[in-house]
């Protein structure tokens, strides 16, 4: 190919194109690793209500094969390193011979207090 005379074939890229494509390259790469960082968080705070559940379900449990005492309690759950607590209330509906049970899984995390809770009648 023969070029005009004082015409160079452009064999490069500009120095601005270079810049631009890398400035987008790494918009795109920071937003892949924020969408892991949520991800991450997401599978962590799973893993707690999953915790919470299956301690909630335990002292649910509990509470149906005991004494229940009248009023509220609380106290500390051991195991998954001690990070859980629990609150029950029963109060007793006299019409129905029922106790309404209201059970609360407490933990904290990253500066927030999360919970779960149910609600349930023993006779």
């Amino acid at each position: 190919m023969t070029l005009p005379a004082g015409k160079k074939k452009n064999k490069g890229f500009l120095l601005l194109e270079v810049m631009v494509s890398v400035a987008i390259l790494s918009v795109g790469i920071l937003l892949a690793l924020h969408s892991f960082v949520i991800s991450l968080r997401a599978i962590d705070s799973s893993e707690d209500y999953f915790k919470a559940g299956l301690l909630l379900e335990e002292k649910i449990y509990e509470a149906g094969n005991a004494e229940r005492k009248k009023g509220s309690s609380a106290g500390a759950l051991s195991g998954f390193d001690s990070a859980f607590s629990w609150r029950m209330d029963v109060v007793e509906l006299e019409k129905e011979e029922l106790d309404e049970v209201t059970l609360k899984i407490l933990w904290d995390k990253r500066n927030a207090q999360y919970d779960l809770s149910i609600m349930t009648y023993f006779k």
